[in-house]
């Protein structure tokens, strides 16, 4: 039942595997500065200042790994190919035990300093030295991975892992000079980050609402379109709804049971929704080393059993479609 996960970030305003919404600001009040885009993407009741790329994701605020720190590459999972991001491209060598990423040249960190292969080597290298911070586990197939010069990086793999180059494209990168001066980078809030992402400036951190400003030396010419986000608090789903629905968010990824009757009707001409099939599969992880999941032909039965139409139905309102095995 399990389809590829995809783990790499989007960005901007691409949706992190869930559903995506859109509506025209409503709000008459004019404000000083820019035009901040109002989004809810979590549920919390108060905002803790975190934006640690590098911990399990759920603990950093959105978009730490979406908006302020970027990837090597993009996974685009509609047409199952690797957008060039912080990279510009990749050769396999060796019989592929040999890995090098040409990095791209004149990006710069939001500080103004140059972004190049050592901050590539540098973050999986940190990965090594504090194993908490390897979750997706590339070190069990990496011997080693350094900078041959500012734009090329090598990674040197202990085995034959093709599947390895999905990790490691999809990993946020970190400012070596700023990281490398961490004591414990494990636990480290990373209050005012410092990323190549469109958004990178913190321009208020309140318990109930935060916003994010446009990174001034950003790469892409003329983006973001948008230059400020703010994320106010919502407890629950159900009060995002409503926000929603009363125009007081602009964009937001919380689910809503019923959509066009409970949304889109409020307000048809500004009310719209977007469901990429682009996230993870909802499915079983089995025990395959212990009875009675150890017996295929069991695995198999509980499969059968599962009415996948009925859920799709009932709890998923019909938003999506059945997982395929070939998928």
């Amino acid at each position: 039942m399990k389809n590829r996960s995809n783990n790499n970030t989007l960005f901007i305003f691409l949706i992190l595997a869930i559903t995506f919404f859109l509506v025209s600001c409503s709000s008459g009040k004019k404000e000083s500065g820019p035009v901040a885009l109002t989004i809810s993407q979590e549920q919390v009741a108060s905002w803790v200042r975190n934006f640690n790329p590098l911990i399990p994701g759920g603990t950093s605020r959105w978009p730490t790994s979406a908006g302020i720190y970027e990837p090597l590459f993009i996974f685009n999972s509609i047409k199952g190919e690797y957008i060039p991001w912080l990279a510009t491209g990749y050769e396999w060598r060796d019989g592929n035990l040999v890995l090098d990423i040409n990095i791209r040249e004149n990006v710069l960190w939001s500080d103004g300093s140059p972004f190049s292969a050592h901050d590539v080597a540098y973050t999986f290298q940190i990965k090594k030295e504090y194993s908490g911070l390897d979750t997706r586990g590339i070190w069990k197939y990496i011997k080693s991975v350094e900078a041959l010069n500012d734009h090329l990086v090598r990674f040197v793999f202990s085995r034959i892992y093709v599947p390895g180059l999905d990790a490691i494209s999809g990993q946020p990168i970190i400012p070596k000079n700023i990281w490398e001066n961490i004591e414990d980078p494990v636990k480290f809030s990373n209050p005012d980050p410092v990323g190549t992402g469109p958004f990178t400036e913190i321009v208020r951190f309140d318990h109930q609402i935060w916003e994010l400003g446009a990174n001034p030396f950003y790469w892409q010419k003329d983006k973001p379109a948008v230059k400020r986000l703010r994320f106010p608090a919502f407890p629950t789903n159900e009060q995002a709804t409503i926000a929603l629905i009363n125009g007081e968010v602009d964009w937001g990824g919380n689910f809503i049971p019923a959509i066009d009757r409970v949304y889109v009707s409020k307000d048809p001409e500004h009310h719209h929704y977007w469901f990429p099939r682009t996230g993870g599969t909802i499915f079983f992880y089995t025990n395959t080393a212990k009875a009675p999941f150890n017996e295929v032909n069991v695995r198999k039965a509980v499969s059968l059993a599962i009415n996948r139409d009925l859920i799709i139905k009932v709890a998923m309102y019909g938003y999506t479609i059945p997982a395929h095995p070939t998928a």
